[in-house]
Order: C-alpha cells, then sequence, then structure tokens
C-alpha cells in the first residue's frame, strides 16, 4: 500500500481512542479531498467514469458523517430511492468499511468490534461498521433500515447498532418464495419504511420525486443491461473498485442523477472498447478486495485477464414502473437472484458466464460470508459441468488481517495458468 496512505492510516489509528472527533475529522478531510481530486481531474472515458463515482461516494460519506441527522443507516440490497426522494443521505457498511480499508485504518475498528464481544469470524464489513460505533466514530444516523436479503450478519449488526446508539430500526423481511404475493407484501414493508422517515423527518415524502426516482432507476437497469450486452464482444480496462462502482450505481445510487450518468458512461466507454478478447475473461462472484495490492496488480494492471462481470451488479435487472413505485423495489428484492436457494444465484452465473463469454469463473469467499462459502463448492461443481474452470478463494473485501496474500497470488496465477493451457 501507498506509503503515504499507510502513514495516513497509522495517525488515525492512533487517534481513534485519544481523540475519536479528531479521528473523525480527518477521515472527513481525506474523502473529501479525494472526491475534489476526481472530480475535478478524474479524466474521461472509463476511468473519468470511476474517478467520478469515487467523487460521489465519497462526497456522501463525508456528509453523512457530518450531517448525520439527515442520514439512515442501509444495507446494500435495500431500495434507496425512498431516500434519494426524501433527500437523506444512505450511509452503507458495504461501502464505509471498504473506505476505511483503503486508508488503512480497518484493524482498529476490527479490533474495537472484537473487543465489544462480536466474533472474530464475523462478517468485515459489519463488524469494521460496529468498531466505527464502538469508539464514537461513527455519528447517529435518523434511523437504520435493512432487508433480510442474502446477509445474516446485517440482521444482527443492525440490530445491535441500532440499540447500543438508541434510534428507530425497520427491517424489511424478504420471504424466499418468489411471486407476486412477496412483492405485495414487502411493497407494505417499503411503505412502513416511508412512514417511519416522515415520523423522523417531519416531513411527508412527495410522491412525485418517488416517482421521477424510479423512472432513473428504470432508464438505468435498461442502460446496464446494453452495457452488459456490449461488455459481451469488447475487452475493457475494468478494475476491481470499477467493478464495486457499478455495484453501487445499480443498488444504493440507483434512482439518482449520479448513477444513471455513471451507467451511461460505462455504456459509451463499452461501445468505443477494443473487440480484441485476447485477455482471460474472468466472471467474479461475490464482493472484490479492491484495496489489497497483489489482486489489484493482477486483475488490474495485468495484460493476463480482466474482469468481464460481476453476480453482485447484475444480481437483478428487471424493469420498474413509476406508477408503482413501491410493488417495482420490492420486486427489486424479491427477484434477487441472492433470494431463495443457492442454485438461483448458480444458474444466474451460467448464464452470464455464457453471455458474456467468460473463460472461467472465481468464486470469492469473503471472510465471514456464510451464503458465499456454503455455496462455493456447489457452485464449483455445477459451473465446471458447465465447462467452466472455476477458483474458489478465500479472502476479505475490506480486513487485511484476513488475508494470506501469498498464497492468494500463488493459486490466482495457477489458474490463469490453466485457462491459458486450455484451447
Amino acid at each position: 500500500m501507498n506509503k503515504i496512505i499507510k502513514k495516513f492510516g497509522d495517525v488515525v489509528s492512533k487517534e481513534v481512542y485519544a481523540n475519536p472527533g479528531r479521528a473523525r475529522r480527518l477521515l472527513t478531510t481525506a474523502y473529501s479531498l479525494i472526491g475534489w481530486k476526481d472530480a475535478r481531474f478524474g479524466g474521461s472515458g472509463l476511468a473519468g467514469a470511476y474517478a467520478q463515482m469515487n467523487a460521489v461516494v465519497s462526497r456522501y460519506i463525508c456528509h453523512a458523517f457530518q450531517h448525520p441527522y439527515n442520514a439512515a443507516m442501509v444495507n446494500v440490497f435495500f431500495p434507496c430511492e425512498i431516500l434519494h426522494a426524501m433527500d437523506v443521505t444512505p450511509m452503507f457498511p458495504e461501502a464505509l468499511s471498504v473506505y476505511i480499508a483503503n486508508t488503512a485504518c480497518e484493524q482498529v475498528f476490527a479490533d474495537a468490534a472484537e473487543n465489544a464481544d462480536v466474533p472474530e469470524s464475523f462478517c468485515s464489513y459489519h463488524k469494521i461498521m460496529i468498531g466505527l460505533a464502538e469508539t464514537g466514530i461513527l455519528p447517529k444516523p435518523l434511523l437504520i433500515a435493512n432487508t433480510t436479503l442474502a446477509c445474516d450478519a446485517n440482521q444482527l449488526s443492525f440490530r445491535r447498532l441500532a440499540q447500543d446508539l438508541q434510534i428507530p430500526h425497520v427491517v424489511v423481511d424478504v420471504p424466499n418464495n418468489i411471486g407476486d404475493d412477496a412483492v405485495n407484501y414487502v411493497a407494505e414493508q417499503l411503505r412502513s419504511v416511508t412512514a417511519a422517515l416522515e415520523d423522523v423527518r417531519h416531513r411527508k415524502m412527495d410522491e412525485d420525486r418517488l416517482r421521477a426516482a424510479i423512472c432513473i432507476s428504470d432508464r438505468s437497469i435498461k442502460t446496464y443491461r446494453e452495457y452488459l450486452e456490449l461488455r459481451a464482444n469488447c475487452s475493457m480496462p475494468v478494475t476491481m473498485s470499477g467493478e464495486l462502482f457499478s455495484l453501487v450505481a445499480v443498488h444504493v445510487f440507483l434512482g439518482t442523477p449520479q448513477g444513471e450518468q455513471f451507467i451511461n458512461a460505462i455504456r459509451e466507454a463499452a461501445e468505443e472498447a477494443s473487440k480484441n478478447r485476447s485477455k482471460k475473461r474472468i466472471l467474479w462472484l461475490h464482493t472484490l478486495p479492491n484495496w489489497q495490492d497483489s489482486m489489484k496488480v493482477i486483475f488490474d494492471k495485468s495484460e493476463r485477464c480482466e474482469i468481464v462481470g460481476c453476480d453482485m451488479t447484475y444480481d437483478v435487472l428487471c424493469d420498474m414502473n413509476p406508477d408503482k413505485p413501491y410493488e417495482s423495489m420490492a420486486k427489486r428484492v424479491v427477484y434477487n437472484i441472492n433470494n431463495g436457494g443457492a442454485q438461483r444465484r448458480i444458474e444466474a452465473a451460467i448464464e452470464y458466464a455464457k453471455k458474456l463469454h467468460a473463460d472461467g469463473v472465481l468464486v470469492f469467499c469473503h471472510w465471514g460470508c456464510k451464503q458465499t462459502q456454503g455455496m462455493a463448492q456447489m457452485a464449483k461443481k455445477t459451473l465446471e459441468a458447465e465447462g467452466f474452470p472455476v477458483l474458489v478463494l478465500d479472502g476479505d473485501g475490506c480486513d487485511s488481517r484476513n488475508v494470506s496474500d501469498g498464497q492468494m497470488v500463488t493459486r490466482v496465477n495457477a489458474f490463469l495458468e490453466q485457462l491459458e493451457g486450455m484451447k
């Protein structure tokens, strides 16, 4: 990791207990500067799109830290058009913990959570979030709203956070059965989230603004589907961070002009990209360790391979109807490939591996994610039966303590050699 970043992380870590207010200000200052730099000097093309989205996420994190009375903590699967229509800033551990890791200070917060009785084996994204709260760095948001979809860690961490901070907590229960009844059931719960926000914000939802957000979401999803069609037949310098920006654009920032601008930009970049598909094409399952230099050397800077897609970005790309905003948001949750049995996620991986002309599939078993770890061998067996070599790789999306760097590099290089040796 860059020496300056490492030094910055050391300074923040030392201030966490001595002066948590100063530690928070250091983080917000750093993210503000990153956002300003990327917004002003980000460049053009795909790299420019990534820089602009990095600026957006950085600004949102800073705003949530500086104005927590106007922010809500959510998980990445929560449909945030409700928040955007009410000018509420989303905070979400999946981005917050990644940014903490990329400023080299995640260990102090993970240790703080474990010292507060959070199990070592718990998901690192949520562990770091709890550590931020335990040390007083994380300010108190308006409320917490999360779905039960996919992740069991969020059902424990958000409940604990709400109790510790003494703020309202709304849980959207997502049934495993998929159909109209489930959509209507979830839609009613999303209306309850709106009611809870109206209570704490002391203002009513503007239904026209909600419908406008759904219109943006619908256009964005359609454009992202077009991007994937183009991506199937071109080569692009996609980075792990870039794929994470795609993830937030089609999830938490769906329904915002910034999210739509990003998706339009990557689609345009795909139109202009080279049609030479000489690199080995990797379909990635689960989250990506964009903080890890050794993995960036292979997947971001190497001429050997490229990431063609991630199952967390294409997890649900259904049309949305602005005349039925709550049902549309509910459908996106219910029909997510992570809802129900693991076979749905595996079938989607087969579909997109074929669609994107993948040469191989990497299943990333993020530390503490029982769902991905539980389906990994089933995915490997099924995908290999379909002709796609699979690497199951253990790692951590945001905590360097849980990574065997040399072993990961050896296994990835061996996998690429396997792909290169195939016709």
